[in-house]
């Protein structure tokens, strides 16, 4: 945690903003609570340390780990001047983190609702102040945003931009994918990127996928409930082949993948787990399915061949 020397009433302003405890309510796992009560009293004692300083500043920096789970940083692109110097202040951003292993979910300022699966990062602004609602991402999310046709909400991530005005949809757009997919549950999304010839509308049940090497968007019908599965703890994969389960258990679980027999990589499996189930005995029953063999060291899994 970084606290650059603040005044006392500035600080108590700063101290507000969603960049903490109240800005991620962490979906834990097994056994993590007691480190993030611990990690939660070493923050509020750096605070309570922090609010007995008397010192001017000129911007303000928060940088705040809760037990190692969730990494906030907030920070002004302006300065504030103390007395009746004349102030000029941008509007502060966050920007929320999700390691491995960890979910967050956070309300933004016009009321939206948005949970980050594992390795994602949100860019937003402490207040929406002007005529679009714009935030930066990349990772998987659900956005629930709250309806405002007079200002748009817009996701911008690597590749293309998300625009609605009241709608929930899902996005998994992770730079070490060969994809970018939008699978709307209900309202109207607008997907636009002027760079990569994208601009199409998807509806309610369908679900839009960017090939990134062939450069093409597609549109299909999908299972949104299965797509978001993942808000409640649950991993529900149809016909997904092993790489692309790999892919999901290396965030969720914070484990690496070797495969060596490349055939299996194509190999797909259906089935429903949940996130409290072991990676040992996950994988125990894709095993069986799937006729593959594996060996765990560690925080490796080695995918060997097939029986």
């Amino acid at each position: 945690m970084a606290l650059l020397d603040a005044d006392e009433e500035q600080f108590d302003e700063a101290a507000k903003l969603k960049n903490s405890w109240v800005a991620a309510q962490l979906v834990v796992a097994s056994g993590d609570k007691k480190k993030a009560r611990k990690g939660w009293k070493k923050f509020r004692a750096n605070i309570n340390r922090q609010k007995n300083r008397q010192r001017s500043w000129q911007h303000v920096a928060v940088a705040a780990t809760i037990a190692g789970i969730v990494v906030v940083t907030s920070f002004f692109a302006g300065y504030f001047a103390r007395n009746d110097e004349p102030v000029d202040v941008t509007m502060a951003c966050h920007t929320l983190s999700v390691p491995a292993g960890q979910y967050a979910q956070l309300i933004l300022s016009d009321g939206s609702e948005i949970w980050l699966n594992s390795r994602s990062k949100l860019i937003y602004p402490e207040r929406f102040t002007s005529d679009i609602r714009e935030v930066q991402f990349e990772g998987e999310g659900l956005f629930k945003v709250v309806a405002d046709n007079e200002r748009p909400f817009v996701v911008k991530t690597e590749l293309m931009d998300m625009v609605a005005t009241g709608t929930q949809f899902n996005i998994s757009a992770y730079s070490d994918d060969s994809w970018v997919a939008t699978a709307l549950v209900e309202g109207v999304v607008k997907l636009h990127s002027g760079e990569n010839g994208i601009d199409c509308e998807v509806n309610p049940g369908q679900i839009a996928v960017y090939d990134k090497e062939e450069h093409r968007i597609s549109v299909r019908n999908t299972d949104t409930d299965m797509l978001t599965s993942w808000t409640h703890g649950e991993f529900q994969f149809k016909e997904m082949t092993l790489a692309d389960i790999a892919k999901r258990f290396e965030r969720n679980f914070n484990v690496s993948f070797v495969f060596y027999d490349e055939s299996l990589k194509q190999r797909v499996f259906t089935g429903t787990f949940y996130n409290h189930q072991s990676i040992e005995t996950i994988l125990r029953v894709i095993e069986t399915s799937t006729r593959m063999q594996y060996r765990m060291d560690k925080d490796t899994i080695y995918i060997l061949s097939a029986k």
